[in-house]
């Protein structure tokens, strides 16, 4: 690599810290509000997207029947931890692009993009290889056999899409990490549009096409799947990220870069599918008990991860905010960025449990109408709205750690907490293993509770302890 000047480094750091709101004079806990609120927004409304297209597909599976909805929830906890476990690795990409533009050395984030794509390729090859094998997966659980069928198809149907999904994320990631959220944004609010008449026309037939109900969700996803991939590389191409250079050359694998990306982005991963697996987990394991609990708990899951994507917005702006910090060194300012970033989640989960409290029939009937299933989702909005604070702390100081590149020990603690606690008291209360009569599904909601509150402890221990050793000088931030 070229060796640059002092005057074009203090250059190129001086563009960066303005892009990024780092220059600030004094930086204080409202402009950290109005700066994470900037990069957050446009997240929070690309989330929501991403979850409004899986409850479209609710929606359209649960109009078609109960067995529909079940089948969609069902193929949904097998497609979501395994894409994320895999897809996860790609996550090392956004502080690793971070920390080098906070640094002033954002021509060097095309060459890690570069070799994220070819984990991307291999990870892809991965999830299609599982999603064509679901069927013998939910044989294995006992799962109701009456959803298999559709969401064995809802997978294979999805399968067409992944090595669209995971190009996209390798480019959202760029973005992001070079602090652009709106391309991310646009996309999603455009594949939001598009997924209602794609589903119209797959689920409940159009335009001489057989509707295939809950299957025809699967064929609509795949086709977003390329829609969003080709559009995320136009916005690469036409905006500043073209700075970057990913588009200069063509890379071959450059395995100690990727060893790297893995290093920092398998924690990552392996945290995220702790958490999501943790919840699909339960799905498979209630599905002994048919698809009317199914779809009570899908329904409540959903909205609940609805609520979720604000806070999980402020996490991923927040490892943007603190990445870019540490990469310039700022480690009172990255600090000052989780404190705000956690404050506002907080509030943010407040109103979302609100919410739930007051209106949890209104909303369950927006899914589904049957009786049995309106009296059960709605009981389970209570417990939503309880493990709400929660939720929303622990997510947000995962994505603060991550902007520290501190990512092996919240993965332990997010493991201990999700299946050393959450599953076992779910299991135990859940399947009667310590009581007289089994409590059924809602001992496995015990267990979520129990779960994301010792997630929130254990990682809001583990980010004040990262905090202060960056500010006292006993941690040094990994070279980027």
């Amino acid at each position: 690599m070229a060796t640059e000047s002092g005057t074009e480094v203090a250059s190129k750091s001086s563009t960066t810290s303005f892009e990024l709101g780092l220059a600030t004079p004094v930086r204080t806990a409202r402009s950290e509000l109005k700066a994470l609120s900037v990069l957050g927004a446009p997240i929070v409304l690309t989330q929501m997207s991403q979850m409004g297209m899986s409850i479209i597909d609710l929606i359209f599976a649960g109009h078609v029947s109960a067995a529909d909805l079940a089948g969609i929830g069902l193929g949904a906890s097998l497609f979501w931890p395994t894409m994320l476990l895999t897809s996860g690795l790609l996550f090392a990409v956004t502080p690793t692009v971070a920390q080098l533009y906070g640094a002033g050395r954002a021509k060097e984030t095309g060459a890690v993009a570069r070799q994220a794509g070819w984990i991307a390729f291999a990870g892809a090859i991965v999830v299609i290889i599982v999603l064509l094998n679901a069927q013998q997966i939910y044989e294995f659980f006992d799962v109701d056999p009456v959803g298999i069928p559709i969401a064995v198809g809802f997978l294979q149907a999805q399968a067409w899409g992944i090595f669209a999904l995971f190009g996209y994320f390798v480019f959202r990631n760029l973005c992001e990490g070079l602090a652009l959220t709106l391309p991310a944004m646009i996309i999603g609010l455009m594949s939001l549009g598009l997924k209602i008449p794609l589903n119209m026309i797959f689920v409940n037939g159009a335009f001489g096409i057989e509707g295939q109900g809950g299957i025809g969700c699967g064929v609509s996803s795949a086709i977003v799947f390329w829609i969003q991939f080709f559009a995320i590389a136009i916005a690469v191409f036409t905006t500043r990220i073209r700075r970057s250079g990913v588009f200069q050359r063509f890379d071959k694998p450059d395995f100690a870069e990727i060893g790297r990306l893995v290093r920092l982005g398998f924690p990552i991963g392996t945290s995220i599918f702790a958490e999501v697996a943790f919840f699909s987990g339960i799905v498979m394991l209630i599905g002994r008990f048919g698809v009317d609990v199914v779809a009570s708990h899908n329904i409540a899951t959903s909205f609940a991860g609805v609520a979720f994507m604000i806070p999980l917005a402020i996490g991923m702006a927040s490892t943007i905010r603190v990445g870019a910090s540490v990469g310039a060194r700022e480690f009172g300012h990255a600090w000052l960025t989780v404190r705000v970033a956690i404050t506002t989640a907080l509030a943010v989960g407040c109103v979302s449990a609100i919410v739930m409290l007051l209106g949890r029939k209104q909303l369950v009937t927006l899914y589904n109408d049957e009786p049995q299933v309106v009296a059960l989702a709605s009981m389970l909005f209570l417990y939503c709205a309880f493990f709400q604070l929660f939720d929303c702390a622990q997510v947000v100081m995962m994505g603060s750690l991550r902007g520290y590149k501190d990512t092996t020990k919240p993965m332990f603690i997010a493991i201990a907490a999700y299946w050393g606690i959450g599953m076992p008291i779910g299991l135990a209360f859940g399947f009667g293993w310590i009581t007289e009569e089994p409590v059924g599904v809602v001992g496995f909601w015990w267990g979520l509770c129990a779960g994301l509150a010792a997630a929130a402890l254990g990682l809001s221990i583990r980010v004040k302890r990262t905090a202060n050793a960056y500010i006292s000088g006993r941690r040094e931030p990994p070279p980027v």
